[in-house]
């Protein structure tokens, strides 16, 4: 433990120590804020002094409350009770002044009973009393129910009975959705049903869920539809379902395995293999795992049977986890033979096993799962995206034979993912020519993601650019110069087609240079802050020549539309901003749009938040705005709330022309500019004139507010 550690540790186990309540209920919420934070897999820094933190929660609760403090002893409960905690939760959860605190007592609760051998009888006594308290309401009931309701004790069985008698159907669903789980439905089933059928089609999910398990159960993951003939293969298949105990279980498991009717032995598989078949319906799951030779077995005998209905849940019981060297043969005439969909894709899993574990690499095996990719009847999902995954997770570089045929001449879905695969191995050093072709035939939109990827991003680089994804340059030479700023390093070739898109007529590739100029994804991630000097002062021009310019075209941009050359000068102008007033005075006074205007604003008061004081140029920039009776209204005003915003005292002299404009709403605007305790003196004889013409109904806010500050002066 490091110095700094230990140090941290000592200051907060000080502030558990402490006298003052607030100080050790801001280190139990320091405490609960780490812990939630470790959800995102990082550890929580106080845990060493768990023992503390509870020993300090205990000691809040024998306190009477102040503020939140029982709520943040109670939550530590929650996660850090024991057994001996449990009469300190009981006076808390009795003692309860308010929703908040009942509710965390409640969980606190249910923690330090889990916890104990003998639950405590008073806590759980005061338990029992909330849920059947129908004075309360119906959420905290509920509640109070959830502290105890995993609790294996006859009477939290016999209290959940009794709930589902409830008049109140949210408690009736909850109580009878505890007794459908699965042990408990062995003794319950009967009155779980009942209450099942009896509530109507819309009483929510919970009761939908309830239904599944209490009248269907897991019947199997492939022979849902399929009824079993012989009837004492059909009492052995509801035995399983809706066992009365682990040996009848069991029983009837092997009933069913050892049959001679595959599709018992099909179930039989499905049971074995699924969470939400054996395992989820035993008491004692290690008792499952004895079967695992004799299933395994079972499945390898199926799968030599010509066309058995009950090879695909073999082959899924099997998977990628429980091969041997042999089952390749097996696979082989599987795949040979069968025409079901369901039955391939669980065998191209299973070759997954065999191919990742094998030392040498079974070649029939391989050439069996390439010929499923170029098979046109076949389906690409499930089939030839699985045997892609397959070959080249298991073969790694080795796949690149078969992973180029599928990139020369497989169909579109193939190529993508036969692109996407060789890139992952690193295919591209050594096949950079051929996926480059491909990816040039797809234009910039891929024909799939595998797995939400873009393929042609993963062979030329990303981004494409911001503001203009999807737009393809017809020009061959911006095109590649276009591809070049894509790739990953930066050298005097990155220069010369940053310039080349950047001199061009085609306002698209202008856009893209710039989007790739001030992107942190595109030459600062490729070259650091010093890549972009070279071109700054054509940037610069650049950006001064687009704001003056209309829109682009619609089409030339799918997402952003006639904005996107704006938006790619806007974004590199507020990169530059500060470093650069003469320019941004420039396009504030020669914005194409009233749009425009609005957007260069916004990176003017970026500017003003960071600076501290004004340039000039900027300050006659926005005064000859604010005072140009051709610009809207709002943007005049805009243009004076800058002003006003504006650091230093420079646009004094901008807001007192602007008075003199003709409308109220300028006047009113630039006079507001000038009420600052520095200035305001200086210019009461104006301000009050102006005051003294404006109206006194209707008048804009500014106004009032002059009026307020004047009157406020003098007295």
């Amino acid at each position: 433990m490091s110095d700094g550690e230990k140090s941290r540790l000592g200051e907060f186990s000080a502030r558990l120590e402490s006298d003052d309540i607030d100080v050790v209920r801001g280190a139990l919420d320091d405490y609960q804020s780490a812990q939630a934070d470790t959800r995102w897999g990082v550890d929580n820094p106080y845990w060493p002094l768990a023992g503390e933190v509870r020993f300090a929660a205990r000691d809040l609760l024998r306190q009477p409350p102040s503020g939140h403090s029982h709520a943040s002893a109670l939550t530590m409960m929650w996660h850090l009770a024991e057994d001996e905690d449990a009469a300190v939760i009981a006076d808390a959860l009795e003692g309860a002044p308010d929703a908040e605190v009942r509710e965390m007592a409640l969980l606190a609760a249910g923690a330090a009973l889990a916890r104990g051998e003998e639950p405590n009888r008073r806590l759980l006594t005061l338990i029992t009393a909330m849920v059947l308290d129908e004075g309360l309401g119906v959420r905290d009931r509920r509640y109070a129910m959830q502290a105890v309701d995993d609790l294996e004790l006859p009477e939290v069985e016999d209290l959940l009975v009794r709930l589902t008698e409830s008049s109140e159907r949210e408690l009736q669903v909850y109580a009878t959705g505890c007794l459908a789980a699965p042990l408990r439905l062995r003794a319950h089933r009967d009155r779980v049903t009942r209450l099942a059928k009896s509530w109507p089609e819309d009483a929510g999910w919970e009761a939908e869920h309830i239904r599944r398990q209490a009248l269907e159960g897991f019947h199997s993951t492939y022979w849902k539809d399929t009824e079993l003939a012989d009837p004492v293969l059909r009492t052995a298949h509801d035995e399983l379902m809706f066992p009365l105990s682990d040996e009848g279980c069991l029983r009837a498991f092997a009933t069913l395995l050892r049959s001679e009717d595959p599709v018992a032995v099909g179930i039989a598989l499905d049971h074995y293999e699924s969470s939400e078949g054996l395992r989820h319906v035993l008491e004692d799951e290690e008792r499952v795992e004895t079967y695992l030779p004799e299933v395994l077995a079972r499945a390898r005998e199926v799968l030599r049977r010509p066309m058995s209905p009950a090879e695909v849940s073999a082959l899924n019981m099997i998977g990628a986890r429980h091969t041997e060297p042999g089952d390749a043969d097996l696979l082989l005439d599987v795949l040979l033979r069968t025409d079901s969909d369901a039955v391939r894709a669980e065998a191209i899993w299973m070759a997954y096993g065999v191919l990742d574990e094998a030392e040498v690499k079974d070649e029939r095996l391989v050439a069996a799962l390439g010929d499923l990719i170029f098979a046109p009847s076949l389906d690409f999902y499930g089939t030839k995206e699985t045997a892609i995954r397959v070959l080249a997770d298991s073969l790694g570089a080795d796949a690149d034979d078969v992973l180029l045929r599928a990139l020369r001449e497989g169909e579109p879905k193939v190529q993508a993912h036969a692109a996407y695969y060789l890139v992952r191995t690193g295919g591209m050093d050594r096949h950079r020519a051929i996926l480059e072709e491909v990816a040039e035939s797809w234009g910039d939109r891929p024909p799939h993601r595998p797995w939400g990827q873009d393929p042609v991003e993963l062979i030329f680089g990303k981004p494409h650019s911001v503001h203009w994804e999807g737009h393809r340059l017809a020009d061959p030479e911006l095109h590649r110069a276009h591809r070049r700023l894509r790739a990953a390093t930066v050298d005097e070739s990155y220069h010369r087609a940053l310039r080349t898109l950047l001199e061009s007529d085609d306002q698209a590739a202008v856009g893209i240079a710039l989007d790739h100029w001030w992107s942190p994804h595109g030459t600062v991630k490729r070259g650091g802050e010093e890549a972009r000097e070279p071109e700054r002062a054509l940037v610069l021009d650049r950006i001064r020549e687009v704001l003056r310019q209309p829109p682009s075209p619609a089409e030339l941009s799918g997402m952003y539309g006639p904005e996107a050359k704006h938006l790619s000068a806007l974004s590199a102008l507020h990169l530059v901003a500060a470093e650069e007033p003469s320019l941004l005075a420039e396009v504030v006074a020669a914005a194409a749009s009233d749009h425009v205007r609005e957007r260069i604003f916004d990176v003017v008061e970026a500017v003003f938040n960071d600076a501290e004081d004004t340039d000039l140029r900027l300050v006659e920039a926005l005064g000859k705005v604010a005072c140009d009776a051709n610009t809207p209204l709002h943007g005049r005003v805009r243009a004076l709330a800058l002003l006003d915003e504006s650091p230093g005292t420079n646009s004094v002299d901008a807001l007192v022309r602007a008075t003199r404009c003709p409308e109220i709403e300028v006047q009113a605007a630039a006079a507001w500019g000038l009420m600052w305790d520095e200035v305001i003196e200086d210019h009461r004889p104006l301000l009050e004139e102006l005051s003294a013409s404006w109206p006194v109904e209707d008048a804009p806010w500014e106004v009032i507010r002059v009026r307020e500050m004047l009157d406020a002066a003098e007295e």
